[in-house]
């Protein structure tokens, strides 16, 4: 069996009789005939597996769906001192036979509804998780799963995750030949409708979607660091293919499915993937200090169209004004604070515009339009305020985004923790840039905004340019408040925007004054005034005092007002 693309330094890997003799070990006694039959099935995608985990060393290692124990027999045989994470099956028999051989091995068992509740370890307690053949059988909130596998996970901790390839070979031919990628409906009853939701795949995944759960999520606060979706060719023999009468394979569909994986190995039948947990640290609510204007933790139970919850993370309500000190990781250099929010309203409710200070000192502004999606905003604290130890973040949040107008508002905060990361090095900087920019990418793609939710982190790795001319690429210039681009002839250009928007140019110190081109020309919109306000934001954070100018263009007509920009690079 063999792994593509091959991972660099694999582990030396096990023969399948060496795993079938551990299993047999592990069982004290003779294989009943499911379990053999399984083994048999299984046993090269263990081999595949145990080829991404190093030894142990005596280090501890959970194994997520542990059921019926191989891979922990496995693994315990490579030096982990070996914990499963189980939810209860059916077969009480199986059950009570699997939890005794278990305790003669010392793998301790730990009951928990994976999905739904908090798993019951310590943050921080092991250093490599399993979660194998567990995820497609997921259906309230894999997103839950993950990050408690990121809270128990030490820093720098290895996690392997496995799951079916939805694009493998079988699907394709299963769907040439009439029939859908579920299991044959010839199959016997209990194993096409479960009593439980777990026992079947309920949804299995490409390995794009896979690199979004792991490396480009917004939707959470747990972070890894992704080496690479592994695909394996572990379970394609031939009788992977549809084989009960009436669905059996031609001998030519076997020999056009053997050719489509090795020429396209994307098409194997099983994903491996392997990532390390980042280095944030985890900072619960309750390490927090001199915290102002924040709810307690809450549940939001209310439906979506009767499909499920609005929001799938514990929150806290905010007011109108909120603070809250934040403890900082010890060490040099500036430090990303990362927070999870949302605004699950009405779509009839106006939005809610938050401005976030640090220390006093302005450091972001977003627009959050209703919606329960969640969204993970990252600040950025500059080096000088980062060697404080701590950072004191507070937020104010209107339905307007007019300084002197709206109504006062709350927003929803993600309740549990904040992730707090030190960049000690350019290049810790110029990755978090780039995470940040593929979780903007991957989120907006279903979205549609313009902002940046890492907007501080972003303007401080990469300044702005000085012109911002409302082309596709100086998107990465516009903060909240811009519509989208429309091509108007001979005046160039041109985006809509809200009450007030926000948009970032650089300059190199020698500018005096910042210039913008503006159009009314929609009557029904009544008389448009207008202010502009330049803020110059230095490189360690600070905000220079704002100068603004005022301008009325005619209806129908442009005007280009102009304001004194104040000293280094303004946001404007």
């Amino acid at each position: 069996m063999t792994l593509w693309p091959t991972p660099p330094e694999p582990a030396p890997a096990l023969d399948l009789a060496a795993i079938t003799r551990e299993v047999e070990a592990f069982a004290g006694r003779t294989l009943p005939p499911w379990e053999a039959g399984y083994l048999e099935y299984h046993r090269r995608r263990y081999q595949d597996t145990l080829r991404l985990l190093p030894e142990g060393g005596g280090r501890r290692l959970l194994d997520v769906g542990s059921f019926p124990g191989h891979l922990s027999a496995l693994a315990q045989s490579r030096g982990w001192a070996v914990a499963g994470l189980n939810n209860d099956i059916e077969g009480a028999g199986q059950w009570a036979d699997f939890l005794e051989r278990c305790r003669r091995r010392e793998i301790e068992i730990l009951a928990c509804e994976v999905e739904r509740e908090p798993f019951p370890a310590p943050t921080a307690s092991f250093d490599a998780v399993l979660f194998c053949e567990l995820f497609e059988h997921l259906h309230v909130n894999p997103f839950h799963t993950l990050k408690e596998i990121f809270r128990v996970l030490r820093p720098g901790g290895l996690l392997i995750l496995t799951t079916p390839n939805v694009r493998r070979a079988e699907t394709l031919f299963r769907y040439i030949r009439g029939w859908g990628s579920q299991p044959p409906v010839s199959r016997t009853f209990h194993e096409l409708f479960p009593s439980l939701l777990y026992h079947r795949h309920n949804r299995e995944y490409t390995a794009n979607e896979l690199v979004y759960y792991l490396g480009r999520q917004g939707k959470d606060l747990y972070e890894f660091r992704l080496d690479h979706v592994y695909h394996s060719d572990s379970l394609d023999g031939d009788h992977e293919l549809p084989g009960v009468l009436g669905q059996r394979p031609g001998r030519l569909e076997l020999w056009l499915a053997r050719r489509l994986r090795r020429l396209v190995p994307t098409t194997r039948s099983q994903l491996i993937a392997r990532a390390w947990r980042t280095e944030a640290a985890l900072v619960p609510w309750d390490a927090l200090s001199s915290v102002d204007g924040v709810g307690p933790l809450e549940e939001d139970e209310q439906p979506v169209q009767g499909f499920t919850r609005r929001l799938t993370f514990p929150f806290r309500l905010t007011e109108s004004r909120a603070a809250f000190t934040v403890p900082l990781s010890p060490g040099e250099g500036p430090t990303l604070l990362s927070l999870l929010l949302a605004h699950p309203v009405p779509d009839s409710d106006p939005a809610a515009w938050t401005r976030w200070t640090l220390d006093g000192q302005p450091a972001m502004t977003l627009e959050l339009r209703p919606s329960p999606r969640p969204v993970r905003a990252r600040l950025y604290v500059p080096p000088g305020v980062a060697a404080r130890g701590q950072v004191r973040v507070a937020v104010e949040t209107t339905t307007s985004p007019g300084r002197d107008g709206g109504r006062a508002a709350g927003l929803r905060l993600g309740g549990q923790w904040l992730l707090v990361e030190r960049l000690e090095t350019a290049g810790a900087v110029a990755a978090a840039v780039e995470r940040a920019r593929l979780e903007r990418q991957a989120e907006d793609a279903l979205t549609g905004s313009w902002w940046h939710p890492a907007e501080s982190l972003y303007l401080t790795a990469r300044p702005p340019a000085a012109v911002l001319e409302m082309g596709p690429e100086d998107e990465t210039q516009l903060g909240p408040g811009w519509y989208h681009r429309e091509d108007w002839g001979t005046l160039g250009a041109m985006r809509w925007t809200g009450a007030e928007a926000v948009c970032h140019v650089g300059t190199d110190g020698r500018a005096s004054r910042l210039h913008v081109h503006a159009y009314a020309g929609e009557p029904r919109l009544g008389p448009v005034t207008g202010r502009i306000v330049a803020e110059h934001v230095a490189p360690d954070g600070t905000v220079a005092p704002a100068r603004s100018a005022s301008f009325r263009p005619r209806q129908g007509a442009s005007v280009s007002p102009s304001s004194r920009s104040p000293s280094g690079g303004p946001r404007a």
